[in-house]
């Protein structure tokens, strides 16, 4: 027997007062869930098991390595675990490197330079060295701009670190001093 709802009503008509076409059910079905844990189950034999098992101390230390090796000269290269750059070290280019703002300066030093190796390679007459010198240039632009707005975004206010010794101490002058109450 449907209950009813604080206006009388039974509870389908309850939800089509708020919109509602028909009366929402579970929220997860329990088919939906087992069909879930069946796929799952579908999924992991299909993998090879050694894929779950423990890492080797080796394995472990090579991917603790491999963040240590992302750390380059401009910020931090974001490429997958266990692949090679393609850009053959040429980071300014890369879509993957995160700039990191604190190293600002080198950048600007590295525009600095580019530019007047446009320059020099447009007196010589060098076209392949000035198209590829302009795509750096475009890159360490874009990678510049990205840069001011790191740092815009992401200042740090150093707020110290708190002193409770004063209010502590005004507090204990204000309890009473249980002892100088007491005559003998």
């Amino acid at each position: 027997m449907p209950t009813t709802s604080r206006r009388g009503s039974a509870p389908a008509e309850a939800f089509r007062e708020f919109q509602y076409p028909t009366p929402p059910s579970a929220i997860y079905p329990e088919d939906v869930i087992t069909h879930h844990r069946a796929f799952i189950a579908r999924r992991r034999s299909l993998r090879p098991s050694e894929e779950y098992r423990e890492p080797t101390a080796q394995e472990w230390r090579d991917f603790l390595d491999h963040f240590e090796l992302r750390r380059v000269a401009l910020g931090v290269c974001a490429r997958d675990f266990g692949t090679p750059c393609v850009h053959e070290h040429a980071c300014i280019r890369c879509p993957v490197l995160r700039p990191d703002p604190a190293q600002m300066p080198r950048l600007q030093e590295i525009h600095a330079n580019l530019l007047d190796r446009l320059r020099e390679a447009r007196e010589q007459g060098w076209l392949g060295e000035v198209a590829a010198i302009e795509a750096s240039l475009a890159a360490a632009e874009q990678k510049l701009a990205a840069m001011r707005d790191l740092a815009a975004r992401h200042t740090t206010v150093h707020l110290g670190m708190p002193d409770f010794r004063s209010v502590v101490a005004r507090l204990d002058s204000e309890q009473p001093n249980e002892g100088a109450n007491q005559q003998p």
